[in-house]
This record gives structure tokens, sequence and C-alpha cells, in this order.
């Protein structure tokens, strides 16, 4: 099952694919073609033949033509999110990037999301096609490199990136949680429905508290029924026996919904623990391990 890390950069690139621009800016070190628009493509790269391949997203960034007439690719985007090394993908990038460029008839460009420097510096080792003569140089951008934003009005005008910067980053600091806020404010109900869920199950529970208290009730009310569901009773029981108790509830209900068995030891180290960070660390994790054991690693 695809993390909440690997999942929330692609949902927003999904709705807002301008966002793939402004992150390859940040690392791109030549000047890219102008364009008037950009567009989600099919993230196929397969040719006839098998194995099928598929990017996790493609932006395809268009310009009108001077004697008009449709819009035409002038070069797409790649996006990939890749938490660690995987020495496959040193054969399927290329096969991605040959494959779009031959569909799309454009130059094509892969980006590469991590979320550490570390696996930016792996990804963006430089893929050697054969003879030393051709090369495929992706380019890696750790998100952890996008600064939380405390300026309420930037918020509004960039509210994308505010949101991923403070997921990654699971901020605390009050004018980082105010921006945040703004930056919700200022986009429309269809997207906070989208978004809410994932900074929900990213922050801590003093953080989440926070923005109850600050921010329209409302715009932080689970969207989901399996998130909701588990947020509001963890909530209810928070109240009732205090807040550790009712996230460490939440951690084995999220477990005991997808069916994981869960041992007498892992538990007891749940219901034990009174580290409200930790405990939503555990959350998160709850949603997406295979074992109740991986919560620790």
């Amino acid at each position: 099952m695809p993390s909440l890390d690997h999942e929330f950069p692609l949902d927003l690139i999904r709705h807002v694919p301008d966002l793939a621009v402004y992150l390859l800016d940040k690392v791109a070190d030549t000047e890219r073609p102008k364009y008037s628009r950009a567009r989600c493509d099919s993230g196929d790269a397969t040719t006839t033949a098998p194995p099928e391949l598929r990017a996790d997203s493609v932006v395809v960034c268009e310009s009108t033509p001077a004697e008009g007439g449709d819009p035409v690719p002038v070069f797409a985007i790649i996006v990939e999110c890749q938490t660690k090394p995987d020495k496959n993908k040193r054969f399927s990038w290329p096969a991605y990037t040959a494959n779009l460029r031959a569909r799309l008839r454009c130059p094509v460009i892969l980006l590469v999301l991590t979320p550490s420097a570390g696996v930016a510096r792996w990804c963006s080792e430089t893929i050697d096609l054969g003879g030393g003569r051709h090369m495929l140089r992706p380019l890696a951008l750790p998100l952890t490199a996008l600064e939380p934003v405390t300026d309420q009005e930037v918020a509004k005008d960039n509210p994308q990136m505010t949101i991923l910067a403070a997921m990654v980053h699971r901020i605390e600091d009050p004018a980082e949680l105010d921006a945040l806020g703004a930056a919700f404010a200022s986009l429309d109900e269809n997207k906070t429905s989208l978004y809410s869920d994932y900074v929900l199950a990213a922050l801590s529970a003093v953080s989440r508290k926070y923005l109850e208290d600050t921010v329209d009730a409302g715009i932080f009310e689970p969207k989901t029924e399996f998130v909701g569901r588990i947020y509001r009773e963890g909530k209810a029981e928070g109240k009732a026996e205090g807040e550790a108790s009712g996230e460490a509830k939440s951690v084995l209900r999220v477990l005991d919904t997808r069916g994981i068995a869960v041992s007498d030891e892992v538990r007891e180290r749940v219901t034990s623990c009174t580290d409200l960070d930790q405990l939503a660390t555990w959350v998160t994790r709850a949603v997406t391990v295979s074992r109740a054991e991986e919560l620790f690693d």
C-alpha cells in the first residue's frame, strides 16, 4: 500500500499541475521553455511489449502556437516519489523518459521527490545508458528543502506549497500553523476536503488542537469515513481519558480495522506511551504498515 508521504505530493500535483513546475524550478539548473498552461497526463509509459511501466505522475506543459490552433506540448515532467534507493529504477526511469518522449513528441524531464537529502543524492546520480556516451540525469528534490511558510499572505498565494511544507516538517510553530490555516481558508471546499485528512494524519496532536482552536473547525473535520471515524472516536476518548490514551486507542483501532494482528508486547508499548508526538507518528504509520511491529521501525 502506498504511504502517506508517497501519495500526498502526487495528489497535490494531480489537482494543481503547476506545482510540479514550481518544484522543478527548485532544482533545475537550466532555463525551461515558456508555457501557457500545465495539465496532468497519463503516467502510462508502456510500449507494445511487456512489462507494464507507469510513472507516478506526468505533467505536460503546453503553449498555443503563434499561428493559432490547439495547444501543443513544449515540455513534460515525470514526477516520481521515491522514499528509498531502488536499483530497479536505474532501468525503469530511462524507459519512462524515452517512451513518454516518443508519445508526447517533446522534451521530458525526470523529477524525483524524496523525503531526505541522502535519498535525493542517490536518485540524482547519472544513469549510464551504455558506453559512457548516453546519459540520463534525474533531478532530485528533497522535500525537506521546502521551508515552512510563516507569512499568511504568502500562504494564501501558494496554498499547496504551504500545505506540502507543513506536512513534510510536521509543523508545530504557531506562526507556521496560522499560515497553514490561512492556506486552507484560501482554497475552495472541494480542495480542503481532499487535503485535510492528509494534514490531520501528519500533524501532532498538539498541532491539531491548535488548528481546532484557531481556525474554522469545519476545515479540519475529517472528510473520509475511515479517517473520520477513527479521528472522532479517538478525540472523544481523548476528552474522557486523556489525549495520550485516546491517541493510543486510535493506533490500535486503525490496526484492528485493517485486520492486522497486534501482539501483547505491541499493545503494551502503545498503551503505555504518553508522548503525543510519538503516538501521532504511530497513528500515521498504522494506516500503511503490513505488520504491527513495523510501527516502531
